[in-house]
């Protein structure tokens, strides 16, 4: 039998407590964990009575740490899983923390994965199927995903890949005006809108088409691949590469033309 000979507050962490034991420093525990047990000076412990309460601390304690990495935001089971694991956590504790948490209602995948998917909606110009992609990759399963993303529907998708696609399309580029197309479908692909929506999109953007100005993109990207060409071709096969280079810069056949019939005068 050990008896409670001094119980000395710490100095940095006022909650905590070290506990002397027979005028030696034993442990220390959480101010929680001293008012659960009724720790005080002169107070006999058994060494089954230390274990146990040192096996509560830890609990407590990495329950602690746990509420610390919720309250910055929403975490996933799985995250706060991973988290306890880095930590060296016990399997046995982080269940235990896992239960008393979810208990409390401080986790909740199907919150968590509704209240995602609302922040993606409303701060950035992801499609449904990458936000579905993230939460998978959160630890939420593929049923809460998908149901937490019904709220993104159609109607929402639109507005919100028009909205990005038409800045697109305003911007200055070197392309093609259908390269410039070609490029903003598969971006709004890439960013997880289903494919009605973007072909839907599609059909609606504009993209002002300045004749001159797309005549000078050809005519710029012409000029620099027939200076890496004609070292190698000349006459008609010159030409034939020019104008299937051209072709896949998706420049149109009149344009195209009308560059070859000026490169033939002026030679």
């Amino acid at each position: 039998m050990q008896r409670i000979t001094k119980i000395q507050q710490q100095k940095k962490a006022l909650h905590r407590y070290n506990i002397f034991l027979n005028e030696e420093y034993a442990f220390s525990v959480d101010e929680d964990i001293l008012v659960q047990y009724h720790l005080h000076k002169g107070m006999e412990l058994t060494r089954d009575d230390v274990k146990e309460i040192m096996a509560h601390e830890d609990v407590h304690r990495h329950y602690a740490q746990a509420i610390n990495y919720l309250s910055y935001r929403m975490r996933t089971k799985a995250e706060i899983r991973t988290y306890l694991r880095e930590k060296e956590v016990t399997p046995d504790v982080i269940e235990e923390i896992m239960q008393r948490l979810e208990k409390e209602r401080l986790l909740d995948d199907t919150a968590f994965a509704e209240a995602f998917v609302r922040d993606r909606m409303n701060q950035t110009s992801k499609g449904p199927r990458v936000i579905v992609n993230e939460l998978r990759q959160k630890g939420v399963d593929g049923e809460t995903s998908k149901t937490a993303v019904l709220q993104y529907d159609e109607e929402k998708q639109f507005d919100k890949a028009f909205k990005w696609a038409q800045k697109e399309a305003n911007k200055k580029s070197q392309h093609a005006v259908n390269k410039r197309k070609e490029q903003l479908r598969q971006k709004l692909t890439q960013k997880g809108f289903a494919s009605g929506v973007v072909s839907g999109v599609m059909n609606e953007i504009e993209i002002d088409v300045d004749e001159d100005e797309e005549y000078a993109r050809l005519e710029k990207q012409a000029n620099t691949l027939l200076r890496r060409y004609e070292k190698r071709h000349e006459g008609y096969e010159l030409k034939m590469k020019l104008k299937a280079a051209l072709y896949n810069r998706r420049f149109s056949g009149t344009l195209i033309d009308q560059y070859l019939d000026k490169l033939d005068e002026s030679r």
